[in-house]
């Protein structure tokens, strides 16, 4: 567990309103490297000229943090049927362009709504009379077919999603660039459906341990099925309510159990960064110091 507790990281915005700040303030505090957006209101990377992105991996080699990656977010609307898939795709790529070029390690992309799979319950077999009986070769009833609890998800939003998936995928192979997913508004399953249908080598799972608490999936299903994908992981944490709410709270103060997630990854053969996220507490870089520090003491 020690060597990946050692590459821990914090989102820029975390330590400093400026990007140009945040290299030192990270290093300063102890960070080995850091996550930016994409797109922010102090800074488009995606907009930078080659000297500008020179001058961005100086600041980050002179301060000797380490740019983990880029972060960019589809919205509400994800690649579904009221998108504009060609500008998202537009976008995505020169962010894709743009990680690379700035010598990122991963790009973590919020999917947004995904479509999710249908769920089924399987009956159970009737018993007939000579299953019922003392026998030795038992006559067995044709297997029932499963129930349905959810319904199948749109074809076309299915397909729109996919091609949109399939497209991005070409467009990480041009690159050479990693990609880890994650959706705010929707569930493993249906990350993993996405997945599994653009069959993207470059593709992966950006963690969020948040997720993991609110997901139909308990922990140990989610690493199970996507811990060999995990591209990238968030260090974040919060208090679970009523009917799934979640209240951000600092690492290690929350509902996130910390030790059962970094001994999965630990199995799943994860080596990559945490990158401590408090972005949604109100003393950002004190929630960041001292999420820091609890992975550090978890790793000792």
């Amino acid at each position: 567990m020690s060597s990946l507790i050692q590459q821990i990281a914090v989102t820029a915005g975390a330590v400093a309103s400026d990007p140009r700040e945040a290299p030192a303030l990270a290093r300063q505090i102890g960070f080995g490297g850091l996550l930016f957006n994409a797109f922010s209101p102090t800074l488009d990377l995606t907009s930078l000229s080659a000297t500008g992105r020179r001058e961005f991996r100086h600041v980050l080699g002179a301060a000797g943090v380490k740019l983990v990656g880029l972060r960019a977010d589809l919205g509400p609307k994800g690649f579904g049927l009221e998108a504009d898939v060609d500008l998202l795709l537009t976008k995505l790529d020169a962010v894709l362009e743009s990680a690379v070029a700035l010598g990122a390690e991963v790009t973590c992309i919020d999917l947004g709504p995904l479509p999710a799979p249908a769920v089924y319950v399987q009956r159970k077999p009737k018993v007939n009379a000579d299953l019922a009986g003392l026998i030795i070769v038992p006559t067995l009833e044709p297997e029932p077919e499963p129930i349905p609890v959810s319904p199948p998800p749109d074809p076309e939003l299915v397909s729109q999603v996919d091609a949109a998936m399939f497209e991005l995928g070409r467009r990480a192979d041009r690159y050479n660039a990693s990609v880890g997913f994650s959706s705010s508004l929707a569930g493993f399953a249906a990350l993993e459906r996405a997945l599994s249908a653009a069959r993207c080598p470059w593709f992966g799972v950006d963690l969020d341990p948040i997720a993991t608490l609110r997901d139909q999936w308990p922990l140990d299903e989610i690493m199970s099925r996507l811990g060999s994908l995990v591209r990238h992981v968030r260090g974040r944490d919060a208090v679970v309510g009523a009917e799934g709410r979640t209240k951000p709270a600092v690492i290690a103060r929350g509902d996130v159990k910390w030790r059962e997630l970094l001994n999965a990854l630990s199995d799943a053969g994860y080596h990559g960064w945490i990158t401590v996220d408090p972005l949604e507490l109100q003393d950002r870089r004190a929630a960041a110091s001292a999420g820091l520090k609890q992975l550090k003491a978890y790793g000792e």
